[in-house]
């Protein structure tokens, strides 16, 4: 293992995305630090996006490139984590793009500080090619992984996706993202920085966002598709819980993460009502198993209506929500 220039491995799942795919690996080829194992991860991209990934990797013997059938954005990351053979790993999505020192300033900060993972400020880029600087609270500074990941689970850090992040690549051992959930970050960065002892936050903006993410794997929801995802942070928020309740320093969040499941079940639970009785109750259904370790007292108020009389929840809460619009106006 070299510990002088160590193996990077650049994680780049690809779907549908020929627009940006030339400007996203043509950043990391651009790199100031070389020893590099770039992995591009052809999700079952329809366009030309597999043809351009392979002629990329016949020009420079760094890339390599997995087919697959198309799984989502967990199940394409997961599959390069499983070849990977870098001593770090970052992530890059294909139509975003990074500065061309990142992977050098990581490696350089990993040294000095002798940290197990480097978070990056972020630029965002608007529909209008606008580039924001996104740095909110990141200061440069050295944190524990205890103190990050109580942030983390606090939503109090501005940065709980996996992208602007460089990693020991061990931390992934017996850690992977869940397939076919929304919110895949949240699920499991907070697992990765409970394992670090020493973390280092780089203020400086190095990965460059794109906003405007059309057609992209992260994208596109419909209104099932949204309940889904409220269901999904529901699974997530009771996954957190039960972190909580194993870990006891973090036992003080479980109020705040009790909450933020009961939001998630009750943005459900109202979106669903739009789709009729037959979705409405299905989706009731699927969200009672998520919340059943909640006290009545713990639950709130529409909530409590919501889970003990469903079908008059179902049946009032238009009218409620019309009644409301009428009296705020």
């Amino acid at each position: 293992m070299n510990n002088t220039n160590p193996l990077v491995s650049i994680i780049v799942p690809v779907y549908k995305v020929e627009r940006y795919i030339h400007r996203s690996i043509d950043s990391l080829l651009r790199q100031t630090y070389n020893n590099l194992e770039i992995i591009l991860v052809d999700d079952g991209s329809p366009d030309n996006c597999p043809f351009i990934c392979d002629k990329y990797a016949m020009q420079d013997n760094r890339i390599r490139v997995i087919h697959k059938s198309n799984g989502g954005l967990s199940d394409a990351r997961n599959a390069a984590l499983n070849v990977m053979t870098g001593q770090y790993v970052t992530f890059v999505d294909s139509d975003d793009y990074i500065a061309d020192n990142m992977i050098e300033k990581f490696i350089e900060t990993v040294k000095l500080y002798q940290c197990n993972m480097v978070v990056a400020g972020m630029n965002i880029i608007d529909k209008n090619n606008q580039i924001y600087d996104y740095r909110s609270t990141l200061t440069s500074t050295l944190s524990t992984g205890i103190d990050i990941t109580r942030k983390l689970l606090k939503d109090v850090f501005p940065f709980n996706f996996v992208c602007a992040k460089i990693f020991e690549s061990s931390l992934f051992e017996e850690i992977r993202f869940p397939v076919g959930r929304h919110y895949e970050d949240t699920a499991t960065t907070y697992k990765l920085t409970h394992k670090c002892e020493r973390i280092y936050c780089i203020a400086d903006c190095l990965y460059f966002y794109e906003l405007e993410r059309e057609g992209n794997i992260t994208s596109e929801l419909n209104t099932s598709k949204a309940i889904k995802s409220y269901i999904d942070g529901c699974l997530n928020s009771r996954e957190q819980i039960f972190f909580c309740q194993k870990h006891k320093d973090f036992s003080d969040l479980l109020p705040v993460l009790t909450k933020r499941l009961q939001l998630w079940a009750l943005l459900a639970i109202q979106s669903a009502i739009s789709l009729g009785y037959k979705e409405y109750m299905f989706y009731y259904h699927q969200i009672r198993i998520y919340i059943r370790s909640l006290s009545y007292t713990q639950r709130m108020t529409h909530l409590q209506i919501a889970l003990t009389f469903p079908i008059i929840y179902y049946s009032l809460y238009p009218l409620l929500s019309r009644l409301k619009k009428m009296y705020k106006n």
